[in-house]
């Protein structure tokens, strides 16, 4: 059994909460667009639903980072936990494009203090001293997504009776239901054992947030777009395009195992999304689309993943929250930019290869990761 100098041992983090947070990701990814589409919008309301959503979480990780160390991971964690709660319902009482907007925006202050709250919890149970905790932490979140995606047969199930709106916004309830039962296990306080890790090097921190930011802007440029676009190429009914994502799903479940904090792994994580988005782009067929979108994932897996397992190397751990505040705002800037930027580019997937390429040639800059 691995344990931290702080006697924490990595093989007790309690991430049950956090599965349980995640379970609405996969219903407002694959879902929300086509919500949007029946509410009379199209691909640019889509891109500006997600870029506020986006936008949220950069506005408040800054916040959230400093409440994370003050207040403590286990207190911002129920906080973050209760607005998701409330975000969900929004969407359930939602009638118009605008009332979107909000509960996007709702979720996104959620995410922001959930995510950074976890990260920050991993980091001090021993993520520093076992990087894989991070990979745990990653597959945690792809198991709630997973969870989550029960309400993808659900909704084509519910909308031959009542009609897909209707569907989706008493999906919408039932994920409020959910996060409010996560509060139930939330992990208890951990934020006294950070003080274990005292060095902070701002130059490498700041490379690696950089690095962040590239990656979260190539995600937003295409990553909003994928279903639509799936939607109007192939002629795909809205859950056929879903449906091609299930080969997807294993890379998150396996592809966070095989990060590891140096450039090396980052470098080959983004090579594979690079020639994935030429494929994505290129494919004459949907299946070779969601082949293609297997390898995308992959690649997004291993190299955010690894980037995560990075950054608290870096900062002191009384800074963690607000080290992966900082972090993940760039992250989340990068990706509201390409997001906002999505719906009105001709090929959302060639474009996003600008940013990956400039994220390569930084790796040449960040030496020591």
């Amino acid at each position: 059994m691995v344990s931290t100098s702080s006697a924490t041992s990595t093989l007790r983090a309690d991430l049950r909460a956090y599965v349980l947070f995640s379970a609405p990701y996969s219903f407002v990814v694959f879902l929300l667009p086509f919500y949007v589409f029946e509410l009379g919008g199209g691909a640019p309301e889509v891109g500006a639903a997600y870029g506020l959503y986006a936008l949220a979480t950069v506005l408040t990780r800054l916040v959230s980072g400093g409440f994370v160390d003050l207040a403590g991971r286990r207190v911002a964690l129920g906080v973050g936990g209760a607005a998701l709660a409330a975000a969900m319902a929004l969407l359930g009482l939602s009638s118009a494009v605008q009332h979107v907007y909000v509960a996007l925006f709702l979720a996104g202050v959620a995410s922001s203090l959930i995510n950074v709250a976890v990260i920050a919890y991993v980091s001090d149970v021993g993520g520093v001293e076992t990087p894989q905790l991070y990979s745990k932490m990653r597959v945690a979140a792809a198991l709630g997504a997973v969870a989550g995606g029960v309400s993808i047969p659900a909704a084509y199930l519910l909308s031959r009776l009542i009609g897909y709106a209707a569907a989706f916004r008493a999906l919408a309830f039932i994920f409020a239901a959910a996060s409010l039962v996560a509060l139930v296990f939330l992990p208890p306080e951990t934020k006294h054992l950070a003080s274990r890790h005292g060095k902070t090097r701002v130059a490498m921190a700041a490379c690696i947030i950089w690095l962040a930011f590239l990656l979260g802007l190539a995600l937003g440029l295409y990553g909003p777009q994928i279903l639509p676009y799936l939607h109007l190429r192939f002629s795909l009914s809205p859950f056929s395009a879903i449906l091609l994502y299930l080969p997807a799903v294993s890379a998150w479940l396996y592809g966070p195992r095989l990060a590891k904090p140096n450039r090396g792994v980052i470098f080959a994580g983004v090579a594979a999304m690079s020639l994935a988005l030429f494929g994505m782009s290129l494919s004459p067929s949907p299946y070779l689309f969601s082949l293609f979108w297997l390898l995308e994932s992959f690649g997004v897996a291993v190299a955010s993943t690894a980037l995560d397992q990075s950054l608290a190397r870096h900062v002191a751990g009384v800074y963690w929250g607000r080290g992966y505040g900082v972090y993940q705002a760039a992250n989340n800037l990068g990706y509201s930019l390409g997001a906002f930027m999505s719906g009105y580019l001709p090929d959302p997937f060639i474009y996003a290869a600008l940013p990956l390429a400039a994220l390569s040639a930084a790796l040449i800059a960040c030496k020591d990761l």
